[in-house]
């Protein structure tokens, strides 16, 4: 599959499940939550505070609550420390990162995307 060809694809793929409506810091922070998801790592807010990168804490919470509302992450209640509040990517978020890694998969060959 040619690049053209795949970037295509993906960005078909990106607008049959909704992904095309985030913002680039958006999925920054939906890869680093459902990279820990599916790593088994608790992801915590404070976690992606620390990182300056990811912006200041009011954009940082603002843009949680969209990926929330867009049924993308959903928080959880830490029960070993009840101040944390847990992230986890959705299953619309897995199935969405599954279909774009393997159409990455077919195009390449390769039976893992390099990141």
């Amino acid at each position: 599959m040619k690049y053209t060809t795949l970037r295509h694809a993906i960005v078909e793929a990106e607008k049959q499940h909704g992904l095309h409506e985030l913002d680039f810091m958006m999925r920054e922070l939906l890869h680093a939550i459902t990279h820990a998801h599916v790593n088994n790592e608790p992801m915590r807010v404070s976690h992606l505070m620390r990182n300056s990168a990811h912006g200041t804490f009011p954009t940082i919470s603002a843009k949680l609550k969209k990926l929330v509302d867009g049924g993308w992450v959903e928080r959880r209640g830490d029960d070993q420390d009840r101040r944390s509040v847990l992230l986890e990517a959705t299953p619309k978020t897995l199935a969405t990162f599954d279909l774009i890694s393997n159409l990455i998969e077919s195009s390449t060959g390769n039976s893992e995307p390099s990141s």
